[in-house]
């Protein structure tokens, strides 16, 4: 991304060598604007060292959001203010070390989760994980720290690859081994019980070059919303994608 040949890249690739039935492509339009999207991302990334609390808000309860992959919490500072102006939240952008294994990400949100409730006097949060940080927020919920306490009302991933993704060989670091289609990492998360009383929203898009099939895009059990003509990183700015989200965020929490 930060190069400038994404998404044409990998775009090309998928062209040259095929696309799996249920991808549509990315139209040369939407290309260009998925590349905006991600010199957004990249240009505002000194933002969030500015600190953790991205949107004020006062909803039912915080918002928890994780970025993605090499990626940093200012990413969301767009959605965040969405969601603050649909009486949602406040917002908090947890950061970790996107190099490493997700399951020590999911330990350090346990920690960051933990402070938040303490601070806020409540009991539960909301989550929103973009691409990685969607896999980092399901292992939490469903074989980390959070699988017993309670502490999540909804989880909504965007653009995450919840059965791998092709394009992990390109990465460096834990990620490049984990992320990849089939691991025995994506194996314990597809045996892992689903948690009760959680709303859980999968969305992602059929044009995603790099989460580029259903296969690697569902998680079964969940609730799936499928857009068309977004991008991997255009998921975080799209209006309808905010929409989305507000809607399910502004639901009663789901009760047994």
């Amino acid at each position: 991304m930060g190069t400038g040949l994404y998404p044409f890249v990998p775009a090309l690739g998928l062209r040259a060598f095929g696309r799996e039935p249920g991808i549509a492509p990315l139209r040369p339009r939407d290309q260009v604007l998925e590349w905006g999207a991600s010199v957004a991302g990249v240009v505002s990334r000194p933002l969030g060292f500015l600190g953790e609390r991205l949107a004020r808000g006062r909803g039912p309860r915080p918002v928890v959001v994780i970025h993605g992959y090499a990626m940093n919490r200012a990413c969301f500072q767009g959605l965040a203010l969405r969601l603050a102006g649909a009486n949602l939240g406040p917002v908090y952008g947890f950061e970790y070390w996107s190099l490493g294994k997700v399951s020590s990400a999911s330990r350090k949100l346990h920690g960051f989760i933990e402070k938040i409730c303490e601070k806020h006097g409540c009991d539960e949060v909301d989550i929103i994980g973009h691409s990685m940080g969607g896999l980092v927020g399901r292992y939490y919920l469903t074989l980390g720290l959070g699988r017993d306490l309670g502490r999540v009302a909804n989880l909504i991933t965007l653009g995450t690859p919840h059965g791998g993704s092709v394009f992990s060989g390109l990465g460096i670091g834990r990620a490049k081994i984990e992320l990849a289609p089939q691991t025995p990492f994506f194996q314990r998360l597809a045996a892992a019980k689903l948690p009760e009383n959680v709303g859980l929203t999968v969305i992602w898009s059929r044009a995603d070059v790099l989460v580029a099939s259903p296969r690697q895009a569902q998680w079964a059990g969940t609730e799936e919303l499928v857009h068309d003509n977004l991008g991997h990183v255009s998921l975080l700015y799209s209006r309808r994608v905010a929409s989305q989200v507000v809607e399910r965020l502004s639901r009663p929490p789901q009760r047994a």
